[in-house]
């Protein structure tokens, strides 16, 4: 599986991006990713379109994924995202943070 995950806005402007392929993931940190994504059930998760962050704490989020069969995309925010899907949006973000550390 491959992901595209973008972060912008909040209270230090984060502009935090990455791609990965899932394929090149170690297993335990594969099945943590596809627990979320069970528990975000982003099949069923209403899009919304991109919005421009509202204040300075808020974030912006697209995530891309595709695999053999198809690609998906989705756009949230802090106030749009469904409850189910901020875990793994959490999750992504922090390893957007741990990637660019790492650069």
């Amino acid at each position: 599986m491959h992901i595209k995950f973008s972060c912008i806005g909040g209270f230090a402007n984060l502009d935090l991006n990455f791609e990965i392929d899932t394929d090149e993931w170690p297993k335990e940190k594969y099945e943590e990713l596809q627990n979320l994504m069970k528990q975000a059930d982003l099949h069923n998760a209403a899009q919304s379109k991109m919005v421009k962050t509202q204040g300075f704490d808020s974030f912006s989020y697209q995530l891309d994924i595709a695999d053999e069969k198809k690609k998906q995309s989705f756009s949230f925010t802090d106030t749009t995202a469904p409850e189910e899907v901020r875990p793994l949006l959490d999750y992504l973000r922090n390893l957007a943070i741990e990637i660019k550390m790492e650069e």
